[in-house]
């Protein structure tokens, strides 16, 4: 049977119900600090109940296509040292359960090897929207105001929004790579809309201000020094005096690096076109016929998403000083030796404390690819210092 993919996540929409369990879950029984010790002991146990069960198997024969593409980006520079790598199959498929062997030594980790480098309450902590936005106030970083609420608590979200004034954000409490969430929230309607697309993710989500005349930066931080950071830009085209707006985003979407937003493989997506794509075209008095003159930027989507054929630039060699020791101090605050920080600013060359911005989440298995492959911009190499971060604590 084939399975339904939700438009928004590019993934199964069983993986609505899943992310549901996991936060129910997490509300009733709450991450306990366990010695790490424990941690892996009670993940082996249950990896090898599953193997004897004949539920999954480890194998070698995984393609790139068959992973995550940040676990491929380490796994690839993990070969040249030497390790080998087999990944955990179950009756659907490959997981991002792996398992890597180098100097007679054997690792499990699931999609990066993070585990080794924060507790698992830690990691609740980065990867839970709300909680990472408190421990950031504490300890006196930037972010953007706002509040969580549960899917009972629709009315309550709604005044609350009212009551802070739009335009407003709305995204799920987990989750990453921006699933379900709704920007530059203009009206009560809309946001009514934002609330219905976030629960349809996760029964827990935050409403909070949106800042306007920002982009959106994602930092990469390992072992508290290596930082890489790309600008995710909105999808568009660039005229040439010539191509039609069709043609352009035709030649765009051609592109070898643009997948479907499903494909894993991929860091870039083919340009989504909808009633967003009509309105800003309109706008600008445009059509899809229309030819842009040489050089103009003609913008096909407001929100930077990824999913709806956004760029990525690489902007590491631009970032100011001042954010660079921001991001570096994050991670020592949260004391999660690689972690991915999305920061919201209108100038990342400016230092941070002279501008409107924020911290808008934190995650614990960042995309690393995003630095590997940009749309444009040099690409920094974050697998390489996660490589050598594993064997500075592990080997």
């Amino acid at each position: 049977m084939e399975k339904k993919i939700c438009k928004d996540c590019g993934q199964p929409s069983l993986c609505h119900l899943n992310t549901w369990l996991d936060e129910l879950s997490g509300r009733l029984f709450p991450t306990l600090k366990l010695p790490r010790k424990v941690e892996d002991a009670f993940d082996v146990l249950l990896e090898k109940f599953l193997i004897a069960m004949k539920l999954a198997e480890y194998r070698a024969d995984f393609a790139g296509a068959d992973i995550q593409l940040r676990s491929g980006c380490f796994i690839k520079e993990m070969k040249k040292r030497g390790a080998s790598f087999c990944a955990l199959k179950s009756a659907s498929g490959f997981t991002n359960h792996f398992k890597a062997e180098i100097n007679g030594k054997t690792f499990r980790f699931e999609m990066l090897p993070t585990a080794g480098f924060a507790s698992k309450y830690a990691t609740a902590i980065v990867d839970d929207k709300d909680l990472a936005k408190r421990h950031c106030k504490r300890g006196g970083f930037p972010v953007a105001t706002g509040r969580l609420f549960w899917f009972w608590q629709r009315t309550k979200a709604i005044r609350s929004g009212q009551e802070m004034g739009f335009p407003l954000v709305v995204k799920p409490r987990s989750g990453s790579v921006s699933r379900h969430v709704t920007t530059n929230i203009q009206n009560e309607t809309q946001l009514e809309k934002a609330i219905d697309h976030a629960i349809a993710y996760s029964p827990a989500f935050i409403v909070e201000k949106f800042i306007p005349d920002t982009s959106v930066f994602r930092a990469t931080v390992i072992d508290f020094d290596f930082v890489a950071c790309v600008q995710q830009v909105p999808a568009n085209v660039a005229g040439d005096g010539v191509s039609t707006v069709r043609a352009l985003i035709d030649k765009k979407n051609l592109d070898p690096r643009r997948g479907e937003p499903q494909q894993k493989q991929f860091t870039l997506y083919k340009i989504v076109e909808n009633e967003t794509t009509q309105d800003l075209l309109a706008a600008r008095g445009y059509g899809f016929e229309t030819i842009p003159a040489k050089g103009e930027t003609v913008f096909l989507q407001k929100d930077p998403f990824l999913k709806l054929g956004g760029d990525l630039v690489e902007v590491t060699p631009q970032v100011h000083k001042n954010n660079m020791e921001l991001f570096r101090e994050l991670a020592r605050f949260f004391d999660i030796r690689i972690t991915g920080i999305d920061f919201l600013a209108a100038d990342i060359a400016a230092p941070w404390e002279n501008q409107p911005c924020a911290v808008l989440e934190l995650n614990s298995a960042p995309c690393i690819e995003l630095h590997h492959f940009p749309s444009s911009g040099t690409p920094t190499d974050p697998a390489k210092a996660l490589a050598d971060m594993f064997f500075k604590y592990y080997l």
